[in-house]
């Protein structure tokens, strides 16, 4: 959804909804005063006439007295909106005082204080009428025309609802305006995100609005920040090719390739792999065949680090699926013949064969380093082979292979 359709959508509702609300309320509070005004002329003009007719006397005076009759006829006609003036008496049809027309419709009417009742409409238009007693079970009854109220209602009304179509036009233009400014400065920060590293940044003037200029800044230094990355990044790597050499090559893949080997099989456990800077053509290998199990610790030699490499990860795999195929030291000598292995130290046992306390296996460039490593396996008792190999690692630190093979009965402390 685009933002002028957004604003659209919300600001000409919010500017019409305003205008509904308050044209609403000046309805009903301009029809409630106009209705209390006529309610209080009503009984302003019966309190007026039952002051002069407290007594049936003075009825029966003011009736028979042509002059008094008369002025009471000019006194209803010059009165704006007063159509007529009655007498009620209990039992008795209304008798009119003054004005013309008949009044119909009012039923009993109880004794009180001079009081109005609601708009009412019968077949001479809507009125108002206003009550006050004259004297005992004697009410005098006043009517006001209520249909110029009607009529100003009406043209208020109308007033209203053109006020309401103009907010809803002004909602609709200002959303359409505001739209379009917005919409204009997002393209600009588009427009410039989209351009290249080396354009020039924008004027800020030509930003109206303050938040979409520190918008265009935020965007600008985030750029920035990405690009001084990516150059950071490249120059790295251009470091790390120029100082690439073959040997550093190797070790980086190397632990990937070479997994230490932590396992337990025919009744041993077995620890080993590579430790320290070791040569490139070095390597484990593990192999188990129901109750047979060996580990071999060899190297293999080449021209380059990679074929050393290569050629160590092909014969660590021939050992792994082949050395325990019928006789062991004929399966080395098949893969050292084969894969050009310089040196291998190897041991295999079966489940049934005794295992006497940890042996280590070992290829390193210094013979009294094993040594050393043997003199501290044979003290280490009741140390698991990983542990005695993390010792080793440690205190020998020395480039090479090393393997510790103990009974799988030594329990490791917690």
């Amino acid at each position: 959804m685009s933002i002028r359709r957004i604003f659209l959508a919300l600001v000409a509702p919010l500017f019409v909804l305003l205008a509904a609300v308050n044209g609403g309320l000046l309805y009903v509070w301009e029809k409630a005063e106009a209705e209390k005004g006529l309610e209080g002329e009503a009984i302003a003009a019966a309190v007026t006439v039952a002051a002069f007719l407290s007594t049936p006397e003075r009825t029966r005076a003011a009736l028979s007295d042509a002059v008094r009759t008369h002025a009471l006829e000019q006194a209803v006609v010059r009165s704006p909106g007063l159509e007529g003036v009655w007498i009620v008496e209990s039992g008795r049809p209304a008798l009119r005082l003054a004005g013309a027309g008949e009044m119909a419709g009012l039923g009993p009417v109880a004794a009180g204080p001079p009081r109005a009742l609601p708009v009412r409409r019968d077949q001479g238009g809507p009125h108002v009428l206003g009550l006050a007693d004259a004297g005992p079970g004697r009410t005098v009854v006043a009517r006001i025309d209520a249909a110029p109220l009607f009529e100003r209602v009406a043209g208020l009304q109308r007033l209203i609802a053109l006020l309401i179509a103009g907010a809803g036009g002004v909602g609709l233009v200002l959303a359409l305006v505001i739209a379009r400014m917005i919409g204009r400065e997002l393209a600009r920060n588009s427009a410039q995100v989209a351009a290249d590293d080396g354009a020039p940044a924008p004027d800020e003037a030509a930003f109206r609005i303050r938040e979409t200029r520190d918008l265009g800044a935020a965007v600008r230094l985030m750029r920035a920040s990405v690009s001084g990355r990516m150059a950071r990044g490249r120059r790295e790597l251009l470091r790390r090719d120029r100082s690439r050499t073959p040997v550093t090559s190797v070790s980086a893949l190397r632990p990937s390739l070479s997994p230490p080997v932590v396992a337990e099989a025919a009744g041993r456990r077995v620890a080993a792999r590579l430790v320290g800077a070791p040569a490139p053509g070095l390597f484990v290998a593990f192999c188990t065949r129901e109750d047979r199990a060996g580990a071999v610790l060899a190297e293999a030699t080449a021209d380059s680090p990679a074929d050393a490499l290569a050629l160590a990860l092909t014969a660590r795999r021939a050992l792994e699926a082949a050395l325990l195929d019928g006789d062991p030291a004929q399966r080395l000598d098949d893969v050292r013949a084969a894969f050009g292995l310089s040196r291998a130290v190897w041991k295999v046992w079966s489940a049934d064969e005794p295992a006497e306390g940890l042996e280590v296996l070992g290829l390193a460039g210094d013979p009294d380093a094993l040594c050393r490593a043997r003199t501290y396996a044979g003290r280490a008792g009741g140390l698991a082979p990983g542990e005695v190999l993390d010792d080793l690692e440690v205190l020998l630190g020395v480039d090479g292979a090393i393997a510790v093979i103990g009974p799988s009965t030594l329990i490791e402390p917690p």
